[in-house]
């Protein structure tokens, strides 16, 4: 049995700074999204345990453990969305950025 061949693929890819921007920023908005769309479902989680006739209280701290885990994730990957705001910022204020930390 022999190994696949890989064809030598060396893309070219050109961005403007200002592209490059814009992609970054846009990024933190998807994930955004997601976070919102995350936090919907936990309170749709919620509401349904509410509104059945069989919300009995174990259900309701059973749900109530869950959003907790929930939420500390979603706290958590906002601090990182922050950091990662606050870096792409700074390449904005910074001209000379390159984007080496060598």
């Amino acid at each position: 049995m022999s190994l696949p061949t890989v064809p030598d693929i060396n893309p070219h890819i050109t961005l403007t700074r200002e592209e490059v921007y814009h992609l970054l920023l846009a990024s933190v908005a998807m994930e955004e999204i997601g976070l919102a769309n995350i936090l919907s479902a936990e309170g749709e989680k919620i509401r349904q345990v509410l509104v059945s006739e069989e919300g009995c209280l174990e259900a309701l701290l059973m749900i109530g453990k869950s959003v907790d885990h929930i939420l500390r994730s979603v706290m958590k990957n906002q601090l990182l969305l922050l950091c990662k705001l606050e870096d792409i910022l700074g390449m904005d204020e910074d001209p000379g950025y390159d984007g080496n930390t060598e």
